[in-house]
């Protein structure tokens, strides 16, 4: 019973941090939202690992087991802006720059070279890296998780992204 307190307690936090509704996130992970509510309110008793997954992925979160951090080939670990950097940028010749990125994701202003890039990361990069991005924010910059995911939503709208967590 545990595993569903802790879940309930990630789950509420990232989907108020994320804008999301009950609602809409149920919408999202293809659950209920009585569900979601059931969870976020510590009333659910059982929730099969299928679900929990597709919850958590939803959110940007794994389950499980996840392996080790990915690291550059000199060796160091690669900061979650720098994988979110890459992600963004991979169709690209021009690389996002990760301090670039973390400008546009505090303040929300796009340099125009790289609204290409920004698009690409915020529709199509795996919410585990927006994560791991927004809790880099937060620790590094002092920002909370909700005002990056306001700031991502917003960015988003202007580029034209069409994500479902965006609308």
């Amino acid at each position: 019973m545990a595993i569903l307190d802790e879940l309930s307690s990630v789950v509420k936090r990232q989907r108020t941090d994320m804008g999301l509704s009950q609602e809409r996130l149920a919408d999202l992970a293809g659950l209920s939202r009585a569900t979601i509510n059931e969870l976020e309110t510590g009333r659910l008793t059982n929730l099969s690992l299928t679900r929990a997954e597709r919850l958590a992925n939803t959110l940007g979160f794994g389950l499980g087991v996840t392996g080790v951090r990915r690291t550059k080939s000199d060796g160091v670990t690669a900061s979650a802006l720098e994988t979110a950097a890459r992600s963004g940028s991979i169709s690209y010749s021009e690389t996002i720059p990760p301090e670039t990125l973390r400008h546009t994701l505090t303040t929300g202003v796009i340099p125009p070279n790289y609204i290409p890039q920004l698009r690409a990361l915020l529709d199509e990069a795996p919410l585990t890296v927006l994560s791991a991005a927004v809790a880099q924010i937060e620790l590094e910059n002092d920002v909370p998780r909700k005002a990056t995911w306001q700031r991502m939503r917003q960015l988003a709208t202007a580029t034209a992204c069409t994500r479902g967590i965006w609308s």
